[in-house]
């Protein structure tokens, strides 16, 4: 019921604000706009640009309050042309062709349906990161000076745990067994983790630490083979019943690509990728 309750929120504020003329109809969407954004802001959600929502909020008290008797009838040429391309074309070539476009421009925001990838570190392989100028340390080396190592580990799996919560994340429970020769000599962490230690920045796009980063993150720590690999998995295009998938090694580089079946997912649990 929420999750479907909250889909009709999403599709019912701009329904209502682009139907209303600053009567009721436009009060009731911007009351429910503002039911919407405060919900988000009010749980400090993981990851979210908070100022997004202050935006939209504004936003839309200027757009559909302030200026209610404007209609999109009345825009101009380029407006139009910028409408058309940032709301429509690009959406539309991002959700067919996801590995074009990020999954923001594509208006997927955050809806489970995203790039990702997993980083896998034989041993204590991951000490050859230290080559690197980066902006923090190893994960669990930063965690350990609060927490013992059990609870450090702890910590770091709710990420994991976060991914296969997702349809795209539970692609692990076959993908793992194909990447690794022994799961217990690696320790994985997620690619997000990897960029904000290596880049100094992520943002839950799987496109910023794919095969680019891996490439430069080679050129200067020089993994032995089977010291580093990688799984990368592509958001769900539009209109198709796959996820497409990348196995790799930093050192010797694809070890093998495909399509994992989305109705294979749904039928699995999220503990079914560490059995």
């Amino acid at each position: 019921m929420v999750a479907h309750g909250g889909t009709v929120l999403e599709f019912a504020v701009p329904i209502l604000l682009l139907c209303g003329r600053g009567g009721v109809v436009t009060t009731i969407g911007l009351v429910l706009m503002l039911v919407l954004h405060g919900f988000i802001t009010g749980n400090v959600p993981m990851g979210v640009p908070l100022e997004w929502n202050v935006m939209m909020v504004y936003g839309g008290f200027f757009l559909f309050w302030k200026h209610a008797a404007v209609t999109l009838a009345e825009g101009t040429l380029p407006v139009a042309v910028v409408l058309g391309v940032m709301c429509v074309a690009l959406p539309l070539v991002g959700n067919l062709f996801p590995a074009k476009v990020p999954f923001l421009l594509a208006m997927r925001y955050y809806a489970g349906n995203w790039a990702y990838s997993v980083w896998f570190f034989r041993h204590e392989s991951h000490r050859k990161l230290d080559k690197l100028k980066k902006s923090s340390g190893w994960i669990y080396d930063q965690l350990e000076l609060l927490y013992d190592r059990a609870l450090c580990i702890g910590i770091g799996g709710k990420v994991m745990a976060f991914r296969l919560m997702h349809l795209h994340g539970r692609a692990l429970a076959e993908l793992v067994p194909k990447a690794l020769p022994r799961f217990d000599a690696y320790e994985w962490i997620d690619g997000e983790i990897v960029a904000g230690m290596v880049l100094g920045w992520n943002f839950g796009d799987g496109h910023l630490h794919g095969e680019q980063l891996l490439r430069a993150v080679q050129e200067q720590c020089s993994f032995d083979e089977g010291e580093l690999r990688c799984i990368m998995v592509e958001s769900q295009p539009l209109g198709q019943s796959t996820l497409h998938y990348r196995i790799l090694d930093a050192k010797t580089g694809e070890l093998e690509a495909g399509h994992v079946a989305i109705a294979s997912l749904r039928a699995r649990q999220p503990w079914g990728a560490t059995a």
